[in-house]
């Protein structure tokens, strides 16, 4: 199935499963406020050569609006699901966003006992150019995956633009919204983003209350790691949510 979608000033086509409930409302998501918030955000704040990971790339919506929004640069769509990466694929090649190539892996760091997937951080190795910016968004693991980017947060200190999902957090990973926010707001100095694509601070608490009673348990933030953190505390800090995870489990 195919459906086509207006985004970034072009007309795009993007095939997906019938039955997929992303893909049947993709048209609306391309006009809805989490895709605004990025495009806004990318105008404002992003030049036309960043090199941008969208991780949680799923059908390659959000990698559309990057490689649209930064046309010389590179954008690198971490997906972690088969049939998914091969829609992707296909969506970028029939869009002829030949700036955005797909990596297929998950990019989190487990926890305990448990193996050590494939990484921001490995990944990052082996890739010459720095990182400017990450879009964020796996639906709750985003603690494994900024723990698995680590020492790539450290040396090349790029924007994190994450989505906010309490309903997520709580399920998917089985943890406080709030404690999790704490966490990320020591580490990083966090803004809300709003509809021009301007940051605004607001404090952990507050931004949860509001994101929970008014904005549908979705919002995105804006991270810039602190100047006094390093790869260690980063690690140390959010194996905190890898343990309440495991004990939840």
């Amino acid at each position: 199935m195919k459906q086509r979608v207006w985004l970034g000033g072009r007309d795009l086509e993007f095939e997906g499963e019938q039955g997929d409930i992303y893909f049947a409302n993709i048209a609306a998501l391309a006009q809805g406020g989490g895709e605004r918030h990025l495009a806004r955000f990318a105008a404002r704040h992003l030049h036309a050569a960043s090199v941008c990971l969208d991780i949680g790339a799923n059908i390659g919506l959000t990698t559309a609006s990057l490689a649209l929004a930064c046309p010389k640069a590179h954008v690198y769509a971490f997906e972690p699901s088969t049939r998914k990466a091969m829609r992707l694929r296909s969506n970028l090649s029939a869009n002829r966003l030949s700036n955005a190539t797909v990596v297929e892996c998950p990019a989190t760091a487990e926890s305990g006992s448990r193996a050590v997937m494939d990484t921001i951080d490995n990944w990052s190795a082996s890739v010459s150019s720095p990182v400017d910016f990450i879009r964020l968004n796996v639906e709750g693991n985003e603690a494994k995956v900024l723990a698995g980017a680590a020492e790539t947060l450290v040396r090349d200190r790029p924007v994190i633009f994450m989505e906010f999902n309490s309903v997520a957090i709580a399920f998917e990973a089985r943890r406080s919204p709030l404690s999790f926010a704490e966490t990320i707001w020591g580490l990083f100095d966090v803004f809300v983003v709003d509809e021009d694509g301007r940051l605004w601070e607001r404090d952990a608490r507050a931004f949860v209350l509001d994101n929970m009673l008014r904005h549908n348990c979705i919002d995105d933030i804006v991270l810039d790691l602190k100047p006094d953190q390093d790869a260690r505390s980063i690690r140390d800090a959010l194996a905190v949510e890898f343990r309440a995870e495991c004990a939840a489990a």
